[in-house]
């Protein structure tokens, strides 16, 4: 019970911490891991046990399933070639090379804990490097290739720690068995993926009104996920796959009220459960450091400052060897120089956003205590404190100088702005010529098509305000909400004075909530 209470109270500073964070405008997942890293050393906290595989079954189903719907599904397709390249390549090359640094370092620790250290920090974080890239406009390109990356290679990057974790306990490993354990997990978790989304999701649409819908979605990644490690596949990649059909279908074929619904609960449900991954490590690190020495701690901070630099070096060295190949192919195009800077600058953006987050502290604090026998596990210790080093600095020092590096490099933005503009042109014209078929068929009378008429112009022209550019639509923008602000206090007022009951006060306050509000999903930035 007082772990309990411990859990909820901490989770309240975390949710400040993260206020704090954005009045000052800094990337929430920073102000996180400095705040959990405080948390752990308040005097008198007490310590909270807990089983790893449980955490890695609480947290990396729904952060992942999370991360598939937040990906910008045709760019997904059309730079699916580039995203593999960083979600597979480079996460098979990091984990080789820093499970080699981690055995130079450790030489006493097996093999197969240097290569299950290697695939916990391996992945890129999405959180991290989106919440920042998000406030640029840049290219819907750039951002889908970091999603799309963070997402694939948090699958791959577990499929590889797994396999690690199975030679540790096991004490022996063979390649040719390990590469066929590999595809099994792959494949048999890409099967289930498909054959689950599409199941799920259709049950789901079909059978389930909106609220019962959003509360569904949360059993989804869950049921996935465990049915998976029961039948002995990735349960991970059967979750993402899942999570990609599911942000396919949600786009069309849902009601619009499940997915406001949707979006708004999930973004809320993802933050807490980084606040409570962070409180977490806070805590074990306290326990951590109570058994190093002051000597030990440098030592190892030294090493994880080592292992942040050399991944930073190997993801240039791949970035750019992969940008080398396009920066060829553009010298022949017409305006070849301004495409070729552009390939170089976003190597440079796609390069210095390798941010560690909750994925590699997850799986970290989920490493085994022990071996079969009781035994307990000689360096989980050092390789979650070292972890959460690395995330510290990668979130740090890429995360609060890559807008600078943005700036440097001229990036060119991408504005929606004009696009959504002619789109909404479009829409209001199918509007129209849609009323005007209805009169014609006589399904409306002339009053009606002219009421008709005035609410879909008026609506489009409301939109239009609120999200232009322009100084002279965002004064009268700005007058319609005043004006809206007005009802609201006479609204309040005959409630106070009892004119109006609670329920009617309740009903026609939503309409004015409505009225004024535009936007379906207030991400966190």
């Amino acid at each position: 019970m007082i772990a309990l209470q411990t859990i909820f109270l901490l989770l309240l500073c975390a949710v400040i911490v993260v206020s704090v964070a954005q009045k000052l405008r800094i990337p929430y997942p920073i102000a996180l891991v400095l705040g959990g890293a405080a948390i752990g050393f308040i005097p008198g906290m007490p310590d909270i046990n807990f089983n790893p595989n449980v955490l890695l079954v609480i947290v990396l189903p729904p952060i992942l399933y999370y991360a598939a719907f937040g990906i910008a599904f045709r760019e997904f397709q059309n730079n699916w070639k580039e995203i593999f390249s960083l979600a597979l390549g480079l996460v098979i090359f990091t984990t080789i090379i820093i499970g080699t640094i981690f055995k130079w370092m450790f030489p006493q620790y097996s093999w197969a804990l240097a290569f299950a250290f290697g695939a916990i920090v391996s992945p890129p974080d999405a959180i991290s490097a989106t919440t920042i890239l998000k406030r640029f406009s840049l290219s819907p390109r750039l951002v889908s290739l970091l999603e799309g990356e963070s997402l694939i290679n948090d699958a791959s990057a577990i499929v590889l720690y797994k396999m690690a974790v199975i030679a540790l306990l096991s004490g022996s490993f063979s390649l040719t068995e390990g590469a066929a354990e590999f595809f099994r997990d792959v494949f048999g978790g890409l099967m289930l993926g498909i054959i689950s989304g599409f199941a799920l999701q259709l049950l789901s649409r079909r059978h389930l009104e909106p609220v019962l819908g959003v509360v569904f979605s949360f059993t989804i990644p869950y049921c996935t996920y465990v049915i998976a490690n029961l039948l002995e596949v990735s349960g991970v990649i059967a979750v993402v796959v899942n999570g990609l059909i599911g942000s396919r279908i949600i786009l069309g074929h849902h009601s619009s009220l499940r997915r406001v619904l949707g979006f708004a609960v999930w973004d809320i449900f993802v933050i807490l459960l980084n606040c409570f991954v962070f409180i977490l490590i806070g805590l074990q690190l306290k326990k951590i450091t109570a058994s190093m020495t002051y000597q030990q701690m440098m030592l190892y901070t030294a090493y994880a400052l080592l292992i942040t630099l050399a991944m930073i070096v190997v993801r240039f060295i791949w970035v750019y060897a992969k940008s080398g190949l396009r920066y060829a192919k553009a010298l022949y195009r017409p305006n070849s120089v301004k495409i070729c800077h552009q390939i170089l600058r976003e190597a440079a953006i796609i390069g210095w956003s390798g941010m560690r987050g909750i994925v590699s502290l997850a799986v970290a604090i989920g490493l085994p205590y022990a071996y079969p026998d009781g035994t307990p596990i000689e360096g989980r210790n050092e390789i979650i404190f070292m972890t959460f080093i690395i995330i510290m600095t990668t979130l740090v020092i890429p995360g609060l100088s890559l807008p600078t590096l943005i700036r440097w490099l001229k990036i060119d933005t991408h504005s929606p702005h004009q696009e959504m503009l002619h789109s909404r042109k479009q829409l209001a014209q199918v509007a129209d010529e849609k009323l005007q078929n209805f009169l014609e068929v006589k399904k409306i009378d002339d009053s009606e098509f002219q009421f008709l008429q005035t609410y879909f112009e008026s609506h489009h022209r409301v939109l239009e305000m609120s999200h232009s550019e322009d100084g002279k639509k965002q004064k009268v923008e700005g007058i319609r909400q005043e004006i809206i602000h007005t009802q609201r206090k006479r609204l309040l007022e005959m409630w106070q004075k009892k004119e109006i009951n609670d329920v009617v006060f309740t009903h026609l306050e939503q309409e004015l909530d409505l009225g004024e509000v535009h936007v379906a999903r207030a991400e966190l930035k």
